[in-house]
């Protein structure tokens, strides 16, 4: 039998005795077991939440110019994650010779990275759009 059970047979038992006052005072008391577990379940919510974000957290990885999850080959959009920490991938747009278009449908933005980089000499990534360019 749980807490609630327990307080609506402690009012069954006291409103049987025809004590007003303390049958008053154990429907307070319901009340306030009620707000406790509502208030339980809540916070237990939050924990899930919070557990699957740090979870989503230590699983992203960066490796220039993306974030990546493990057994998952699709980029993460670097802007989204580092600004919002929202995961949302990229979707490939187009193969050029030298470079590759990668496009975010959370932010907007376009990544053109370039082929064949030499890490040493890695030049910015150039991002078209996005909410603040005046292509966005």
């Amino acid at each position: 039998m749980g807490i609630l059970d327990n307080a609506k047979e402690v009012a069954k038992a006291v409103q049987e005795i025809h004590n007003l006052e303390l049958y008053q005072r154990v429907l307070n008391l319901h009340s306030d077991i009620i707000a406790l577990v509502e208030e339980n379940n809540r916070l237990r919510d939050e924990n899930k939440e919070f557990a699957k974000a740090i979870a989503l957290k230590n699983a992203m990885r960066f490796k220039e110019p993306f974030y990546y999850q493990e057994d998952d080959e699709t980029p993460y959009c670097p802007a989204c994650w580092e600004t919002k920490t929202i995961a949302v991938h990229v979707t490939f747009g187009v193969a050029r010779t030298n470079d590759t278009a990668w496009s975010c449908p959370g932010c907007k933005h376009t990544y053109w990275v370039k082929k064949n980089r030499n890490p040493e000499l890695v030049a910015p990534i150039r991002t078209v759009g996005g909410p603040n360019s005046w292509m966005g």
